[in-house]
This record gives C-alpha cells, structure tokens and sequence, in this order.
C-alpha cells in the first residue's frame, strides 16, 4: 500500500528541483580549481545571439562544472560533426529544429532541416500561402526544437489549446489575445498528465495522481503533496522556495499567497474548522474510492468498483460533458455549470458524437463578437461563415479549406448545413 501512495505522487516529484546553482562543488574548490588549471574562453555566440551567431549557457564539462561554457548552435547550411570514433570533439551542434547530415555531392556534413510530422504541416502551410490558396485564420504550426508538435495551437479570433508532441489535442483552452497567449500558455500541466496517463497510469492498481492544472493546461499556482501545500510556478510548476508552504492539518490554504479563490472551482471545500482541506467533489470521490481499495489490499481482500475509479479532468472537475435525470448529454464548463442550452437526446446520433468544444469555445470567448456557430449538442458546425465568407472547419474549429461566398461550392456543404 505505501509503494502504491508513492508512485500516486510520483508526477509531483519535479517540484522538488530546487537545485539553482550551476556548479556541483563549493565556491571554495572552484576557485582553488581555476586558479590552478585555468578556463578555457567559453565561446563567444551566447553573447553575439544574432541572425548567424547563437548559442546556450549550458554546464561546463569540467571538474564540478566550475567554469563557464557556451555550446554554439548551428544556422541552417553551416557544418558540423555527425560524431563518432576518431571524429574528435564536437564544439557545437546544430540549432533548434535541425539535424547534420551528409551532403552526398560535396561529401560535406551540415545543418539542414528535420523531416517530421510537424515541420510536413509547416511546409504544407507555407506552399499554401504561395499559392495563395491559404484560409484567413489558419495559424502556421508551431513545432518543438526537435521537430515535434509545440505545445499550443491556435484558432485566430478565437481560443488556443494544448496539444501534444504527436499533435493530438488535449486538456487545457484560453481564449486567443495574440502573442500575450502563446507566452503565458505552455500547457507543461497539460503534457504531464497526457504522459502521466499514456505511460504510467496503463496497468496500475489506482490512478496516478498528477498536480492539479488551471483551465489553461497551465499547473495550478497551489500545488499540494500530502498535507503539505507549496507555491509554485505557474508555467514551470517549480516550487517557490522564497514563499513559506503551509501544514492543512493547522493552517487553511487561503493563507499560502498565490492562493486565488477564481481559481478554486469548489471553494467551499477549502472552508471550515482544522484539518482543511483543498480539494474537489471529483478529487474527494476518487480518492475515497482509491483509499477503500488500498486499504482491502492490507487486508487481505479486494474491494471491487463496479464502474472502476472516477476519472477527473486535470482541473479537478468532472470534465465538460454532463448528464440530466433524463439522460440527456449537457455542455459544462469548468465550474460544472451548463453551458447555455446545448443538449444530446438519447437515441439520437448527436448523442455518441457529442465532445461541447465548440460551447467550451463560445464560453471561453466571454462577450467576443463573431464567435463561432454551435451545433444543438455543442460541437462545431462544420461550415462556419465570417463577414459574407464561409469555409470549412474540423472538430475542432480550425479552419480547413479556402473560404467562399458561395457556400454550395465548399467540400463540406450539405444541403442541410445549417441544422446540424
């Protein structure tokens, strides 16, 4: 049972990288090392960061890294070294979104661009924009420095969402306000829990619990292990250690400074008399369930949940689909309240396709003007028109061919497009 808690609060262990200094020995051996052996001039691209000369401050591959280093990043085009046997020390490496390889006609090995999924859909985009044949508010992907999908995708004049390396999308959605998004929205919560249920949730006896995220997919400023509750970064989720943490046995969480009550979706639980809580009706529920079965283990027997563990959405809410006594599908946002009148009737075909990311879209977009137009259940309608144009949009309300007055001439039309 205790090895089970343990791995439960695995994903949280990250917090505790505390680690600030650049160097592994004292102040003092560093000094008597350098005065002794000398550093090498760290190379000069970390300081010129222009269009030809750039590079990152990285720990020096010496005794107890005491001395300053610069790995030079390579521009598109320049040479480098594949490495290997008797190929000598490397001095750099190519830049983000680069590999080396071999020329075959000069024989000489350079930086050039890497083939993936990603930088496929880069190019796509770019052919499209020559043509002249690119959609309005298609956005040009963003792809990681290893080529991989970045962490955010936006939809222009509406909301950005998390998405992963693979480009699937997942939790985490705000509202597009331009550059102010992609800099404040980096979805780390948001990836952790898609690895955290890919690679390490398959299998195990309870759920692992990962750190409680924002609507954003960005990591909740209160993060809390046990009993013990900290601070921490909202982007990076790292601990800040200048800020005292705080015992919920003693002390509620409304004292830990980068508490914020608009984005604590059950407040009322983090209320009331020794020992606090902070927590939610779905992270209770859960856990409950997860204590019972642990605790049969121990004892000898197993407790069996019929319908399995609750399942919380990153947030700690139950996740934005709903259901009525009668059982019908509702749209919830992130404080479970309906969204509006978007609804899926039993027996109907809305009703198994139903996902609300388009009344979670409208909801996130407040009092926006030319918001997107929804189904009766909530999804997206697949033609959505702006200002006399119409065009064609995926699930998830990116845009998808050129747009067009006439709507009869979209690859999506169907004579009854509207009632959808």
């Amino acid at each position: 049972m205790a090895d089970l808690k343990c791995l439960a609060f695995v994903s949280l262990l990250y917090l505790f990288n505390l680690v600030k200094s650049s160097s592994l020995c004292t102040e003092e051996f560093c000094s008597a090392f350098i005065s002794e052996t000398g550093c090498a001039t760290p190379a000069a691209h970390c300081n010129i960061n222009n269009a030809t000369h750039f590079g990152v401050r990285m720990p020096s591959p010496t005794v107890c890294n005491c001395c300053e280093f610069c790995l030079p990043l390579f521009a598109e085009g320049q040479t480098c070294t594949l490495g290997g046997p008797g190929m000598g020390t490397a001095i750099g490496r190519c830049g983000d979104g680069l590999t080396c390889a071999l020329n075959t006609t000069d024989g000489v090995t350079r930086c050039v661009r890497m083939s993936s999924p990603c930088h496929t859909l880069q190019d796509q985009y770019d052919q499209l924009e020559a043509e002249g044949t690119l959609g309005m508010l298609v956005i040009r992907p963003m792809c990681d420095g290893r080529g991989k999908h970045g962490p955010v995708q936006c939809v222009n004049t509406q909301t950005c969402f998390c998405q992963s390396e693979e480009g699937e999308r997942i939790f985490g959605e705000a509202s597009y306000l331009g550059p102010s998004t992609l800099r404040n929205m980096q979805c780390a919560c948001s990836r952790l829990h898609e690895n955290i249920e890919k690679n390490i949730s398959p299998g195990m006896t309870a759920p692992v619990v990962g750190p409680r995220c924002t609507i954003d997919g960005n990591f909740n400023p209160v993060q809390c292990l046990n009993r013990t509750c900290h601070c921490v970064n909202p982007v990076t989720g790292i601990i800040i250690t200048e800020i005292k943490s705080i015992n919920l046995d003693t002390h509620p969480i409304t004292e830990l400074p980068c508490y914020d009550p608009l984005l604590d979706n059950y407040w009322q639980n983090s209320r009331g008399d020794p020992p606090f809580k902070y927590t939610t009706t779905c992270i209770q529920n859960r856990d409950e369930r997860v204590n019972a079965v642990l605790q049969s283990i121990e004892d000898g027997f197993n407790v069996d949940f019929g319908g399995g563990f609750t399942r919380c959405y990153p947030d700690g809410t139950y996740g934005r689909l709903g259901q009525t006594m009668t059982g019908s599908i509702i749209c919830l946002d992130d404080r479970g309240r309906r969204i509006r009148n978007f609804e899926a009737k039993p027996g109907t075909e809305d009703f198994h396709n139903t996902d609300c990311k388009c009344a979670m879209t409208s909801y996130l977009m407040g009092a926006a003007h030319e918001k997107p137009v929804c189904c009766k259940n909530g999804n997206f309608r697949s033609i959505q028109c702006r200002r006399g144009l119409c065009y064609c949009v995926d699930s998830d309300g990116r845009q998808t061919t050129k747009e067009n007055s006439d709507v009869t001439r979209l690859s999506c039309f169907t004579p009854d497009w509207r009632d959808c």
